[in-house]
C-alpha cells in the first residue's frame, strides 16, 4: 500500500509548505479589506474596532501573530472574534466559515498561493509548528487544516471540470 506524503503548512518547511503558512505574503482581499497574509487576517478577528482590523491586515505574518497573541486571552475570555464590527461566538460555525472565506480568497486570489495549494496532490496537510498541548488556540490547527484540505478538493475539483 502506498504511503500518504505529509505536507506541514509553516513558514520554515520547504516549498510547497513554507507558502501554505498562514505567514506567507499571500495577498489577498475579503469584502473590500486588503490582507497581506492569512496570518494578518486571522488575527485581525481578535479586533472589535474595525478601524484597528484594517491596520492588522496590513501587518506581516510574524507581525499579526505577535500582536494577535497579545489579544488572545481576551478573546477566550468574551468567548468572541469579529469581522468589520460585527461579533461571533469564538470556534462556532459562523466564524470557522468567515475563516475559510478568507483562505479561500487567498487560495484564488494569489497565484503563488494556488500553485502551492494544488501542488500538495492528496498529501495530508498539517500544521506543525511546536504548539504545546492545551495552548488557547483561536483556530484550533485541526479546523485550519480541514479547511485548507477542502479546498484544495474544491479547487481540484473545479479545474478537473
Amino acid at each position: 500500500m502506498k504511503e500518504t506524503s505529509i505536507i506541514n503548512m509553516f513558514r520554515d518547511s520547504p516549498w510547497p509548505g513554507n507558502v501554505l503558512s498562514n505567514f506567507a505574503e499571500t495577498p489577498f482581499v475579503l469584502d473590500g479589506v486588503a490582507c497581506s497574509c492569512s496570518e494578518a487576517f486571522i488575527q485581525s478577528l481578535k479586533c472589535s474596532s474595525a478601524q484597528e482590523q484594517l491596520e492588522f491586515c496590513k501587518l506581516s505574518g510574524a507581525e499579526a501573530w505577535e500582536e494577535g497573541s497579545l489579544l488572545t486571552d481576551r478573546v477566550f475570555s468574551e468567548k468572541k472574534i469579529w469581522w468589520l464590527g460585527k461579533a461571533y461566538s469564538l470556534h462556532s460555525k459562523e466564524h470557522f466559515e468567515l475563516v475559510e472565506r478568507g483562505l479561500r480568497a487567498k487560495f484564488t486570489q494569489s497565484q503563488v498561493a494556488n500553485e502551492a495549494l494544488t501542488a500538495t496532490g492528496k498529501s495530508k496537510l498539517i500544521h506543525d509548528y511546536g504548539q504545546k498541548p492545551g495552548k488557547k488556540q483561536s483556530l484550533p490547527v485541526e479546523i485550519f487544516c480541514s479547511i485548507v484540505e477542502q479546498i484544495r478538493d474544491d479547487i481540484r475539483g473545479h479545474n478537473n471540470a
